[in-house]
């Protein structure tokens, strides 16, 4: 019993269900931002003459950045998914909801970034530490690009994952539905045969065979292969299309 009911589905309510949704959706955007973020240091590290100019600061600045405008990004398609619930966006939609989170995104997240973060609080972001001016709409456009690309990348793999758990899911509806269509066609045919062999009919045969054993036994024995000759009729009609546990059985009595 104990087990059973751990086994059951825990219910869950919605507003926790919604967390839930809000909360993946910024983990995946934060994993997509680091992801970028580790790829941009690689990439510059070599190419700094004083590599103290370029450590571990400058990696956590670049996390702040792109990991900040993923998340944004992943919202933005949250929000396009939660707007056609309970339906699935398609792949028009998906694109749509990509490309304008990503420019909106990289416009909202550098405008808090370089006019809050920077100037404001005196927070040393990539540039910053690599010694190159700033140009703010380039910047934009170059962080659009790669979140466009990355992003696009990681929604076509989301979309083709839940297209194959969607397959599996009709797969095995119509594997089910299969069995089932061939249980009740083999419950449908014991049933032709249980009342093509009616009790009443058998207890009327043996009897009248029993009588014919005493007066005429010829005739008796030509009524017994009829009878034997009807039961393999009726048995060889469904052999081989229902359970053999029930054909065995049937054999047995």
């Amino acid at each position: 019993m104990t087990n059973a009911a751990s086994m059951q589905a825990v219910p869950v309510s919605p507003a926790a269900a919604a967390a839930r949704f809000w909360m993946t959706r910024a983990g995946n955007g934060f994993l997509l931002g680091a992801a970028i973020a580790t790829l941009e240091f690689a990439y510059y590290f070599p190419l700094v003459s004083e590599r103290s100019e370029i450590g571990l600061n400058s990696l956590v600045s670049l996390l702040l950045v792109w990991g900040g405008e993923c998340i944004l990004l992943a919202l933005a398609v949250g929000i396009a998914e939660y707007w056609v619930k309970p339906r699935e966006l398609r792949a028009r939609q998906l694109a749509l909801a990509v490309v304008v989170g990503a420019f909106a995104s990289a416009l909202i997240w550098h405008t808090f970034t370089q006019f809050v973060l920077r100037d404001q609080l005196g927070v040393r972001l990539f540039n910053d530490h690599l010694g190159q001016p700033v140009i703010w709409p380039g910047l934009i456009l170059y962080h659009a690009w790669l979140m466009l690309f990355f992003g696009g990348l990681a929604a076509a793999v989301q979309a083709s994952q839940r297209q194959r758990v969607r397959m599996l899911a009709a797969l095995r509806a119509a594997e089910l539905g299969r069995a089932t269509s061939q249980q009740r066609l083999a419950e449908a045919r014991l049933a032709s045969l249980q009342a093509r062999i009616d009790p009443d009919f058998l207890l009327q045969a043996l009897t009248r065979l029993e009588r014919s054993y005493e007066a005429d036994p010829e005739a008796a024995d030509r009524l017994l292969d009829e009878l034997i000759a009807f039961l393999r009729e009726a048995l060889a009609d469904i052999r081989g299309k229902i359970r053999p546990e029930r054909v065995s059985t049937m054999e047995d009595i």
